[in-house]
This record gives structure tokens, sequence and C-alpha cells, in this order.
């Protein structure tokens, strides 16, 4: 299996390309181009879809949301949802119809994510989930091998993997 790897590079380069290497590598010279990974990650998202996002604070995660939500025909921009850890929002390009946005960031125990009802919520027709820190719901996650993509955003260098 191919695997794209994307990167974002720090420097100021007004140049808005983004470079495809022989290899399936992508290379994002700044954030006017997560455009243009979003459009290659909504193409692999399907109803009952989880894209897990890694990184640290500030790596970016909500960033990707917003050019992903935007790419999908969502009408607003998504907010972080560090405090309500759920916000929904209705799109209208692909199968995609309904893309929640999680923030695991404030879960401390699995328990923590029962409220949030996100099976029965991933069970409704075109819903798609983004969620921000799996790594604070990893049990949750290990039950959806099948239909999790992860991609892991690194601040330092501003690199990010997509993996199944």
């Amino acid at each position: 299996m191919k695997r794209k790897i994307h990167s974002l590079s720090k420097s100021g380069s007004s140049a808005r390309r983004v470079e495809r290497a022989s290899v399936g590598m992508t290379r994002v010279r700044n954030v006017h181009d997560w455009p243009s990974v979003a459009r290659d990650i909504a193409t692999k998202l399907r109803p009952g879809s989880v894209l897990a996002l890694q990184g640290p604070l500030g790596a970016g995660k909500t960033t990707f949301v917003q050019a992903l939500a935007s790419v999908l025909g969502a009408t607003r921009v998504p907010k972080s949802p560090t405090f309500s850890m759920l916000r929904t929002y209705r799109v209208h390009r692909g199968p995609i119809r309904r893309l929640l946005h999680v923030d695991a960031y404030r879960i401390e125990h699995e328990r923590d994510l029962a409220p949030l009802d996100l099976d029965v919520e991933l069970s409704e027709p075109g819903t798609a989930l983004v969620l921000e820190w799996p790594e604070n719901v990893k049990k949750w996650l290990a039950r959806r091998p099948h239909a999790t993509l992860v991609i892991r955003i690194q601040k330092d260098g501003r690199t990010a993997r997509l993996s199944r």
C-alpha cells in the first residue's frame, strides 16, 4: 500500500505550489496548501470513517480540520472543540454529509468519552469523525481499526504522515 507523506515547511515561501514526488510524497510549502492535502484525505473518507489527528499543541490540527471542512463544503468554519469536546458540521460534497470534530485533549479516562455517544453519532448516515488527541482514547479507536486513518502532525518541521 502506498502512503502519502505530507510535510508543511515553516519557511515563509511565497510559492503556493505543491510538489508531488514519484513515490507518493507531497511537500506542502505553507499553511495555504493544507486544502490540497485535505482534498486528498477527503477522497479516502467514507461514512463511518475516523480520522485521528495526532500532534502537539499548536501543530495545526484544527487548521487542518478547517481545510478539510471547507473542501467537504461546510458552510461554517470549524472552531476548536477543546471545551465543548464535540462540534458537528453539515457538509455536502462526496459521500460525507456530516463531519464530527472531537477534541479528546481533556479526556483522562475512556469512560469520559461515553457522554459523547460517538458510536451512535457515527452510525448516522453519511457521518465521518475527525478526532484530535486520539492517544487519549486508544481503546475506543482499537475497536474500529478498519475505519481509522491516522495523520501525525509534527510541530518541528510541520511534517504530517498519513497511515492506516
